[in-house]
Order: structure tokens, then sequence, then C-alpha cells
């Protein structure tokens, strides 16, 4: 194969300046050199990887959009795990996949005719456990040099059956996401406070047509505990953390209406934290985002019984009418 030297500059508007990275080879050996670099690139930024969950043997799509205005025709995008292996390769709206990992051969697929729209997903088919990886999108604008676009990262999970989506590590990481959605305009958390060994609800309304049937429900802190789990409109907290058994309820006669909100009892000190409502579809493929919201939950002190509120009001009584008392004494003194 020929060789040239050529210079790729890494540019990103929300990260700092890449590096200039010298290469000998448009070879297999060079993109993997490639992708490992910037794996290690979006590493060190924190770039966080959107969970996606698929079933063995079936397909599943890995999002990936580009909203830039470079046309398809300057565009080099790789579709790569962050290990170095190539899923998928379009230069120029072409395929190119001379290069493409032996395992993904005849099981890849892009959407050619929505990529003017900005949809660069790849169709991963006939789903494997060795699939289960993180995997990277690398779109880059061809000039005299190569300018990286954008980056987009998925975590691909693979689980059994479509009736039953246990994955733990699964649902931990789609909690484990906050900065993700940290930056979604408008998702600043709901405060919410409530009193030590009282109830408190925890709110989130879902506004979407997916059925119940359909839908995956999970609750749980930014940190990826487990809070309450549904699944198809039932109960499952095989997974809870110890922490909240027993201690947690959905309204399930009003799940049709859209009412996910979680009912909290017994409050304790460790339950102030910020807390996760994500819903999610199921697909054939695979489950895939449907909704957030994020709230916060404050608690405070016992909230004073019935008896302390009454007496607590007649001592306010009594110290107005002893300083009007005093008042009058004073003025008519004068």
């Amino acid at each position: 194969m020929d060789s040239k030297t050529c210079s790729k500059s890494q540019q990103h508007e929300e990260r700092p300046p890449q590096p200039t990275v010298q290469c000998v080879s448009k070879g297999h050996n060079f993109h993997r050199l490639l992708l490992l670099l910037l794996s290690v690139v979006a590493a060190v930024s924190g770039f966080s990887h959107f969970p996606v969950s698929g079933f063995l043997g079936k397909q599943v799509v890995l999002p990936c959009t580009y909203k830039g205005n470079v046309p398809v025709s300057d565009l080099l995008v790789i579709w790569g795990t962050t290990k170095g292996d190539i899923l998928h390769r379009v230069v120029s709206g072409n395929d190119a996949l001379t290069e493409q990992d032996a395992q993904f051969r005849n099981r890849t697929k892009l959407f050619k005719d929505q990529l003017e729209q900005g949809n660069w997903s790849v169709l991963l088919s006939d789903l494997r456990e060795s699939d289960r990886s993180q995997y990277e999108c690398w779109i880059s604008k061809i000039d005299k040099q190569i300018h990286l676009e954008k980056i987009d990262s998925v975590n691909l999970f693979v689980t059994v059956s479509p009736s039953c989506p246990s994955d733990m590590e699964f649902n931990k990481e789609i909690l484990s996401i906050y900065k993700y959605f940290q930056s979604f305009p408008g998702d600043s958390p709901v405060p919410v406070s409530g009193f030590l060994g009282e109830q408190v609800v925890l709110p989130c309304t879902y506004k979407g047509n997916v059925t119940i049937s359909d839908l995956l429900g999970i609750w749980g802190t930014t940190k990826g505990d487990i809070l309450h789990r549904v699944v198809n409109g039932n109960d499952d907290l095989t997974q809870q953390d110890p922490r909240f058994r027993n201690r947690t309820k959905l309204f399930k006669d009003q799940l049709e209406q859209g009412n996910w909100s979680v009912l909290l009892s017994d409050l304790r000190d460790s339950d102030q934290n910020d807390y996760q409502c994500q819903i999610y579809k199921r697909l054939e493929t695979g489950y895939y985002w449907e909704q957030f919201h994020l709230v916060h939950l404050s608690v405070t002190g016992p909230e004073p019984s019935t008896r302390t509120r009454v007496g607590l009001g007649i001592g306010i009584l009594v110290a107005i009418f002893v300083v009007a008392g005093i008042g009058i004494y004073i003025f008519r003194k004068c």
C-alpha cells in the first residue's frame, strides 16, 4: 500500500483544541490508531456514553446525528469501538468497508436516504454477546486536513429476552448519565421537600403515546442506586437498592393517565438526594429512551405534631395580648 505523510487536526466546539496527528498510512492500522487516540481524548474530556439495549439475535440502532452544515460529500464518518475495532466507515456518503472488523462483516447498515437530514445512525444486526461494548461515531470534515466535527458515544448492552430486560449494569448505567441530561435546556431539578419519618411524592409525568405494556420506567439516584423499577406496568424490585426496600410505591391506577410519580415512605436523612425518573419504550430491537425527569429531595426535621402546633398558636396569641395590654397601659399613662 502506498503511503504518504498527512496531518490531521481535530477540533470541536465543546472541547479544547486537539493535537495534530501525523500519520503515515490511510490503512487499517491508521484508523485503529485514530479511533484509539480519539477515544482517549473523549475519555479525558469526560464524554458520556449514551446507553442502548438490544436482544440477542435481533437488530439494534446505534444513534448518531449531525446538525452541521458540511455536505455529505465532504464528510468522513467512522463508527468503531473504543478499542479501535472499525464497525462501519463512510467516505463522501459511500460505504468504505475494506477495513471493517471481521466480526461485524455483513451485519451493519446505514440509513442512506437519511444522511442529508443528519441521521448517521448505524443498524447492527444479528446481535451477539461479543457486541456488548462502547461505540463511538466520529464525524469529520474532509479538506486538505481532516477536522473533527462531532462525536457521539453509545454504550451497547445485549440482553437475552425481550420480556425480561433485567440487566443490572444497564439499569445502573442509564441512571449514571446525569451529566449527559444536565446539558438539556429546562432540565433543572424539581425541588421537593419532606419531613423525617413521613411520606413524600417524587413527581414524574409521561406525556407520550406508548402503551404501558411497552414501557420501562426506572426511578433512581443520579449515582445509579435503583429506587423503583416498573416493566410493562408491573413492579420489578429485584434490583432495588436495599435502603429503599418496602418504602416505595407507584400509583398503579394512574399509570395510564401518565402519572409515574413514586411515593417514598419513612423518610430518612440519607434520602436527601437528586432522583431521576427515566422512561424507555420497547421496540423489537431493544429499549429506547423516551422521557426524563429530575427531582431534588430535601429532608428536614420531624413535622410538628398537632398538639405542638396548637400550643404554639396559643402562645403566640397570649404574647400578642400581653404586648397589646402593655401598649394600652402606656398610652393611657401618657
